[in-house]
């Protein structure tokens, strides 16, 4: 999530493709309930009717993509694109899988999707937007994308929580200097719900509204919290991080997960806006 001010915007986005496509194996299948339960809320909110046509930006494993094709049944259409081609290629597996001849899948930057202006009916990006190295100016892109009344639904972080400021802690005491910052550092913008709103509305977002929603996230035990800490940004800690020093980080993790009765609480903002 963090943005280097060193760092090129095209630098920028090969970083996090490599970075993603090296966690997709591993990405959202620890069996905690984080990404889609997130997704879940998205999907919710953006109330997808049968028929419908949608985009879903930054689709990782596929929990909007799975959820929305669903509800959109035979009849409609669910375009699902992210930059790891790993990503891609487990999303399409498990659409297959299920026999959702409605889903289509690609590899595509997010910056810039692509796309024949009001095509479609639903954008979804959940926990994406934070990753763009100029966000705003991804929209502006986006929004053309829509048809007349098109609904357009953002999922991101708020600041986080006690317990998780805690974990990321842990790691920081044992972290190697690299000069950039963590990768769960977020821009400042999304420190506000207001600012997230307004910048949807700046790019030409209409009606924009927040929800805020917080969620624990449980764990069964301390290696289940390991496993999924390494299909998350907090893979990046781990790599900062020697390998000497990791029975201390998971330590510190075990007390403060047993602080909180095994749990971690997120709270995330849905930010919704039509065309």
């Amino acid at each position: 999530m963090s943005i280097d001010p060193q760092e090129s915007p095209e630098a920028e986005v090969r970083r996090w493709a490599a970075a993603f496509d090296g966690m997709a194996t591993a990405y959202d299948q620890s069996g905690v309930p984080f990404y889609g339960t997130i997704a879940q809320g998205l999907v919710d909110h953006l109330a997808i009717a049968p028929g419908e046509r949608v985009l879903d930006l930054g689709a990782g494993r596929g929990a909007v993509t799975l959820r929305a094709a669903e509800l959109v049944g035979p009849t409609g259409r669910v375009e699902a694109l992210d930059i790891a081609p790993t990503m891609v290629e487990l999303t399409a597996r498990a659409a297959r899988e299920r026999g959702l001849d409605q889903v289509h899948v690609r590899v595509g930057d997010a910056t810039d999707p692509g796309g024949v202006p009001g095509s479609y009916d639903v954008l979804a990006a959940s926990l994406v937007v934070f990753f763009l190295p100029d966000p705003e100016e991804a929209l502006r892109g986006w929004l053309p994308l829509l048809a007349p009344g098109g609904r357009l639904g953002l999922s991101t972080f708020r600041p986080w929580p006690p317990s998780w400021r805690a974990v990321v802690d842990a790691f920081l005491e044992h972290a190697e200097p690299t000069g950039r910052p963590a990768p769960t550092d977020m821009p400042a913008v999304f420190a506000d719900d207001d600012a997230v709103a307004d910048l949807v509305a700046r790019a030409g977002g209409r009606g924009v509204r927040t929800e805020v929603a917080t969620y624990d996230v449980p764990f069964t035990d301390l290696d289940q919290w390991r496993v999924w800490s390494l299909g998350t940004v907090l893979r990046g800690l781990w790599f900062r991080t020697a390998e000497e020093a990791h029975p201390a980080i998971l330590a510190r993790v075990g007390e403060i997960l047993d602080a909180n009765d095994g749990r971690l609480e997120v709270s995330v903002r849905y930010t919704l806006a039509t065309a």
